[in-house]
């Protein structure tokens, strides 16, 4: 069957209409004697004048032309545009993929990080300001003299005998930290229990003097109802083996420190009372315990742990060239080293009493501490640790030294270490300093006998 001619070709005028092969059947005005005999000729009946071969030719050229006619048609009106207005100019489908251009992903620089700006495509001469380095962080000190920073009222301190390390007590937490440089402290222990109220807390520490055997760790600590002394060992809880020190909420005393022979002393506060403490209280006195809590051996009174008496506030221990002790003890004009001397009374001070003198106008003593020939005091008003020479057999000589001045702020802890090392700690956010960022700290002089110059007398 021959195909029809679209009528979008006869509409536009390109192709003139034809009538259709059958058209003529539907033509009810041809005459019916040609009618009848083109059925019949369609039927066989009458000779067709062409013979099969000339016919299937003529049908194969039209069928040829017909297609023809129909692609061109379908093209033109493919293109053709039979709206009344102009329509934008499209890109005509194509029958191949478009090529595409792959997206690389960029990366991004090293310094770049997720939610932070893209980087500037400024040129050389842009104004944008320059990119700053983070600040450092404040709890991880570069300084080689500062050993750990951030702490929370460090009081107590011990060096250890591996030369580099110390335990620090925090006075207000309880905490006791391992430090040493260039790592992070470590937690030792937490002593619970503490009242921090005043001057209270955790105060000193000190270690046994067989501590590399037995690792055992004794602090001086206030609570709810009395101050005492605890023994810490290894994995256990704290002990207590001294009790019943009166408390108050200032003049706690808590100095503490051992001699070689294992003998502890013990230096308690008068409670903040200008009058002295009864003869048989524990406030106001040195005293002198063995390792265990009981009176040590050659006390004045074999039950009794009262060493001496007569003390007003006592914060610093030290051990004198001589080999004798000494209680550091504040008294209203002066702060005023006073030797550990069995039976004897200080609440009146006489000439020859005080192995050294500190005027509170001259900055005072906050903790003492010998090395290196030198009797060394730290100061917290004059926010600096100073030294005077004092040889074996206790005499003095020279010109006071100003060892470490007005770098770390108030000073307060003072302690010998092994090699003419010092360790000390800051109380700069006691509410009379001015912290930074990095305070409270441990420090650490490595070698006292070359620090500092002549200093005022």
């Amino acid at each position: 069957m021959d195909a029809p001619i679209p009528a979008a070709l006869v509409d536009n005028g390109l192709l003139e209409q034809r009538p259709s092969p059958r058209s003529h059947l539907r033509d009810r005005s041809i005459d019916p004697s040609a009618r009848v005999a083109l059925t019949r000729r369609r039927q066989g009946l009458l000779p067709s004048g062409r013979s099969p071969r000339l016919r299937r030719r003529a049908l194969l050229r039209g069928s040829r032309t017909v297609a023809l006619v129909l692609t061109f048609g379908l093209a033109i009106a493919a293109c053709g545009d039979f709206t009344a207005t102009s329509q934008p100019y499209t890109v005509q489908p194509s029958l191949t993929a478009a090529e595409v251009t792959p997206v690389v992903p960029q990366q991004l620089p090293a310094s770049t990080t997720p939610g932070s700006s893209p980087p500037s495509s400024a040129t050389p001469n842009s104004t944008s300001p320059p990119a700053t380095t983070p600040p450092a962080d404040p709890c991880a000190p570069t300084d080689p003299i500062v050993v750990a920073a951030c702490l929370a009222a460090p009081w107590g301190l011990a060096p250890l005998p591996d030369g580099i390390s110390a335990l620090v007590g925090e006075r207000t937490t309880g905490r006791i930290l391992k430090v040493v440089s260039g790592s992070k402290p470590v937690l030792v222990t937490t002593v619970g229990g503490i009242n921090a109220k005043g001057d209270g807390g955790l105060l000193g520490i000190a270690i046994s003097p067989s501590y590399s055997e037995d690792g055992l760790i004794y602090a001086y600590v206030t609570t709810a109802t009395d101050n005492r002394v605890i023994r810490i060992a290894p994995g256990e809880k704290p002990k207590a083996i001294l009790t019943g020190i009166p408390r108050a909420t200032t003049g706690n005393g808590g100095a503490i420190a051992f001699t070689a022979d294992s003998v502890l002393y013990v230096g308690t506060g008068n409670l903040g009372s200008a009058k002295p403490a009864a003869a048989t209280s524990l406030a106001g006195k040195l005293l002198r315990i063995d390792e265990f809590g009981k009176p040590a051996v050659g006390n004045p009174k074999p039950t009794s742990p009262i060493f001496s008496a007569g003390f007003n506030q006592v914060t610093g221990l030290c051990r004198l060239p001589t080999g004798a002790m000494a209680a550091l003890d504040h008294r209203t004009a002066a702060d005023v080293l006073l030797p550990a001397k069995s039976g004897k009374d200080f609440t009146t001070l006489r000439s020859g009493d005080a192995v050294w003198t500190w005027k509170t106008g001259d900055g005072g003593a906050a903790d003492c501490a010998t090395s290196s020939g030198l009797l060394i005091n730290s100061s917290l008003g004059k926010q600096q640790l100073t030294g005077i020479a004092m040889s074996a057999t206790g005499s003095f000589s020279g010109s006071t030294r100003v060892l470490l001045a007005k770098t770390y702020g108030r000073l307060l802890t003072v302690q010998s270490g092994a090699k003419n090392a010092v360790w000390l700690t800051t109380s700069n956010k006691d509410g009379k300093g001015k912290p930074v960022a990095a305070d409270d700290r441990v420090l650490l002089i490595p070698d006292v006998s070359s620090s500092g110059g002549d200093g005022p007398d």
